[in-house]
């Protein structure tokens, strides 16, 4: 979990505005940056460059890096758009922080920014002769950068909106938040208070981060113990509490607690393991209904969420691996675990509801299951029976074929699940 300040720092960081803010204003210090570097220059390069040299290029940049950029614009905007219809419109916010498409929107913003300051400063003769000799080398540097971008980014536009991309994000937005999430057999038995009291938000809204250390620091010195109620992704209002504390504290004490949970109007795929999960379930269920009939997505999407689980089983291995010397003795913040039955219930149940008249469907997912379950079945081994006969006896009273309810009998029995 990250602090309140790095949680805020993270969010400006990766939304679209930040990279061609930061763009535009390393490209208005690099034009003024110019008058500074004249004395170093040696005196046989000054009049080398004239000023309408440098004119006539910043002006071809800056008309067309203008239309580059709004094209840009244009056609993420088009891509989201077609990755919302064609996958989930949840996927939209990890397509919107594309890396690739920030960088080449910011290089065109950015250029277009350092052309036009430059054309201002050549018209209001505000460079020396060194400062002209600079200015060109800056120039031409930058337009390698724009021609390096561009290649890239029509490379990437091949890809942008795809629902296989789609897919892709979201599943290593899973695995990055999965790769941080316990279990409930590796976190502490929380305390029950006897005169413990509730802690409910100012206003209603998804968890998408609890600032541990921030509570952790502010338990020390109000010398409380607490028990996180609602976790990432929980939803909390005045029915559902954040938290629950040892003793009672007052009003400042309490806004302060409350102001360790960040809450949003949505859920938050970093912090939020199992929504990357749901989101991957949407995509699938999106691809079985009968407008779109894509049954190949689905199973791509049931493979990804396999690939999902079977990391974070591999992690939790190696955290178990590593000594726990330094464990706080006297724990005041609790913290619940994921349990692995809601995870798999996330990922696989609305595929199994959505396919269950598919038998290619039912198989992939008792197939799925049956490689967590041989991955580590200490992890996975009870709550994959539980699912696998649920998505059977499921799968068994939609399709109405009896040759294809004997096909999944048998694939039952020969993965290792009873029919």
């Amino acid at each position: 979990m990250l602090s309140r300040a790095e949680f805020l720092v993270n969010r400006v960081i990766r939304s679209i505005w930040f990279r061609p803010a930061a763009y535009a204003a390393g490209a208005a210090f690099t034009v003024f940056l110019t008058p500074i570097m004249d004395p170093f220059l040696p005196f046989e390069w000054k009049e080398l460059i004239s000023a309408e040299t440098n004119e006539a290029v910043l002006t071809i940049l800056a008309s067309s890096l203008l239309a580059v950029a709004i094209f840009s614009l244009s056609t993420m905007v088009s891509a989201l758009r077609s990755a919302s219809s064609s996958a989930t419109p949840r996927a939209r916010a990890l397509l919107v922080e594309d890396a690739a498409a920030q960088n080449a929107i910011s290089t065109f913003i950015g250029a277009f920014l350092f052309s036009l300051l430059g054309v201002i400063g050549t018209r209001l003769d505000l460079y020396s002769p060194a400062g002209r000799v600079i200015l060109f080398g800056l120039t031409v540097l930058l337009v390698l950068i724009v021609v390096a971008t561009l290649i890239r980014w029509l490379s990437r536009l091949s890809r942008l909106g795809d629902v296989t991309e789609a897919i892709r994000r979201v599943e290593d937005a899973a695995q990055l938040a999965f790769d941080h999430a316990p279990v409930p057999k590796d976190v502490p038995e929380p305390p029950e208070f006897e005169s413990g009291v509730d802690l409910y938000p100012k206003a209603p809204g998804f968890v998408q981060n609890v600032a541990l250390e921030d509570l952790r620091n502010l338990c020390e010195r109000l010398e409380l113990k607490v028990v996180v109620l609602a976790p990432p992704g929980h939803f909390a209002d005045a029915g559902a509490p954040l938290a629950r504390l040892s003793s009672d504290v007052d009003e400042d004490c309490r806004d302060a607690l409350c102001a360790c949970f960040n809450l949003g109007s949505d859920r938050d795929f970093h912090s939020d393991p199992c929504f990357g999960l749901i989101v991957l379930s949407e995509i699938a269920s999106k691809a079985l209904s009968p407008g779109v009939n894509d049954p190949g997505t689905a199973i791509h999407v049931i493979r990804a969420i396999e690939r999902v689980l079977h990391k974070w089983s591999l992690t939790l291995a190696e955290r178990r691996d590593k000594t726990n010397d330094d464990a706080d003795a006297e724990q005041r913040v609790f913290l619940p675990g994921i349990a692995v039955s809601h995870a798999l219930q996330c990922g696989f149940h609305p595929i199994a509801f959505d396919g269950a008249d598919r038998p290619v469907i039912t198989r992939t997912l008792l197939s799925a299951l049956k490689g967590l379950k041989a991955q580590d079945a200490a992890l996975y081994a009870e709550p994959a029976d539980r699912l696998a006969s649920d998505i059977l006896e499921r799968a068994l009273a939609t399709v109405s074929y009896e040759g294809d309810r004997d096909q999944l009998r048998e694939a039952s029995s020969r993965l290792g699940f009873d029919g």
